[in-house]
C-alpha cells in the first residue's frame, strides 16, 4: 500500500502543474482577446468621430462651366491632384472676400504607392490668368477657386478639380490642436520672424512669444503661421514657399505620430475649411493619412528669372514655361518627353514675346 501511495503522488503533482499551465494559457488568451476587443472598440469609436467630423464640413461645389482641366498626360490618371490655397483674408467666411492666394501648393498623391509630392507655385509667377498676363496669385482674387484652379491647369497642363482653402487663423488652429510642430529657426530671419509673430498675434489673438536665438523649437500656431510668411530674407518668395512646405510636412509628420491629436485637430478645423472635396473622398483621404509619405517637395517654376516689367512690378518669369512644364510632368508623374498642349504653347510664346527675356 505504501508503495502505491508513493507512486500516485508524482502523478498528482504533474496533473496540478498541467492544470496550472492550462489555466495560465487561458488567462493569457483571455487577456489577448480582451485587448483586441478594446482596440476594436477604440478604432470603431475613432472612425465614428472621424465620420461625424467629416459630415460637418460644408463643401462648396465649383461651377463646372468655369473650370478648365487639361488631360494630355495619361500618367496623371494614377494620381489624385489637389490644389491647396492659403489666402490672405482675415474673415472666417473664406468665400466672403476676394483674396489673393499667398500660398499655392499642388498635392499629388500616387494612388498605388500613397507617395505624396508637394509642389509650391511661387506667388509672383508670371502667367496667363484667363488671357491677362499677371502674377498667378491674382487668379484667386479675380475669380475665386474656379479661376485659380483653371489657371494652374491651363499654364501647367494639369487636371486639378479638387481644392481646399485656408487662412491664417485656420492654419494656426491646426498647429495648436496637434500640440505644435518642431521646426528649425535660423538666425538670419529671427528679426522678421519676431515681427510677423507680433502681427499674427494681433490678427488671430494670442500672445505667442518671440525668439532670441537660433535653434530647433516647438512652434505654436501663431509662430508657425509667422514662420510660413517670412519672405524678406535669403531667396525671398522661394524661401517662403519652402517654409510653407516645411510647415505642411511637419503637420503631417506630427499627425501620423499622434493620430488622436490629429483627429482632434481635424474635428476643430475641418468645418472652417473651404473645399469642394466630397465626404466619401475625404473619408478615404483621412483613412489613408497614416500611410501617406511625402516623397518629394519642391518649388515651381524650377528655372526662372526675377524681372521688373513695364508695369513696374517684379515677377518670377519661367525660363521657359515650356521647359519647366515638361520637367514638372517628369518629376510628378514620371512622364518622359511630355508634349505640351497647344494652349500652353501659345501661353509660352506670349510670355517670351511680352518679357523679351529669350530674344
Amino acid at each position: 500500500m505504501k508503495d502505491e501511495q508513493k507512486k500516485t503522488k508524482p502523478i498528482a503533482k504533474k496533473t496540478v502543474k498541467k492544470k496550472r499551465r492550462k489555466k495560465k494559457r487561458r488567462s493569457i488568451l483571455f487577456k489577448f482577446i480582451l485587448l483586441i476587443e478594446i482596440l476594436f472598440i477604440i478604432a470603431v469609436a475613432l472612425y465614428a468621430i472621424l465620420i461625424n467630423t467629416i459630415n460637418t464640413i460644408q463643401t462648396t461645389s465649383l461651377n463646372d462651366a468655369e473650370l478648365i482641366t487639361v488631360h494630355n498626360d495619361a500618367n496623371m490618371k494614377n494620381y489624385t491632384n489637389i490644389a491647396l490655397f492659403g489666402v490672405d483674408t482675415r474673415s472666417e467666411d473664406l468665400a466672403s472676400e476676394k483674396s489673393r492666394s499667398d500660398a499655392i501648393i499642388i498635392v499629388s498623391i500616387n494612388n498605388d504607392t500613397k507617395g505624396v509630392k508637394l509642389t509650391s507655385v511661387y506667388r509672383d509667377t508670371y502667367c496667363s490668368v484667363n488671357g491677362t498676363y499677371t502674377k498667378i496669385n491674382h487668379a484667386y482674387a479675380y475669380g475665386g477657386p474656379e479661376l485659380a484652379i483653371s489657371t494652374l491647369n491651363r499654364n501647367f497642363d494639369l487636371d486639378i478639380s479638387q481644392y481646399a482653402t485656408v487662412n491664417f487663423k485656420i492654419m494656426a488652429n491646426i498647429v495648436d490642436a496637434i500640440g505644435g510642430i518642431d521646426l528649425k529657426v535660423e538666425g538670419d530671419f529671427i528679426d522678421d520672424l519676431n515681427k510677423y509673430i507680433k502681427e499674427v498675434n494681433k490678427l488671430n489673438g494670442g500672445d505667442s512669444s518671440t525668439f532670441s536665438s537660433a535653434g530647433t523649437y516647438t512652434l505654436d500656431g501663431n509662430q508657425a503661421v509667422a514662420y510660413a510668411r517670412i519672405r524678406h530674407n535669403q531667396n525671398g518668395d522661394i524661401s517662403r514657399a519652402g517654409r510653407q512646405r516645411m510647415v505642411l510636412q511637419a503637420i503631417m509628420k506630427k499627425g501620423q505620430k499622434h493620430p488622436v491629436a490629429f483627429l482632434k485637430a481635424m474635428k476643430e478645423v475641418l468645418p472652417q475649411v473651404q473645399t469642394n472635396i466630397d465626404s466619401k473622398t475625404l473619408r478615404n483621404l483621412a483613412l489613408n493619412a497614416l500611410s501617406y509619405e511625402i516623397s518629394q517637395q519642391e518649388g515651381f517654376p524650377y528655372d526662372h528669372r526675377e524681372a521688373r516689367l513695364s508695369d513696374g512690378l517684379y515677377y518670377d518669369i519661367p525660363t521657359t514655361l515650356e521647359e519647366n512644364v515638361i520637367l514638372l510632368h517628369k518629376n510628378l508623374f514620371g512622364t518622359e518627353d511630355y508634349q505640351i498642349s497647344d494652349e500652353l504653347t501659345t501661353i509660352n510664346n506670349k510670355i517670351m514675346w511680352q518679357t523679351g527675356l529669350y530674344n
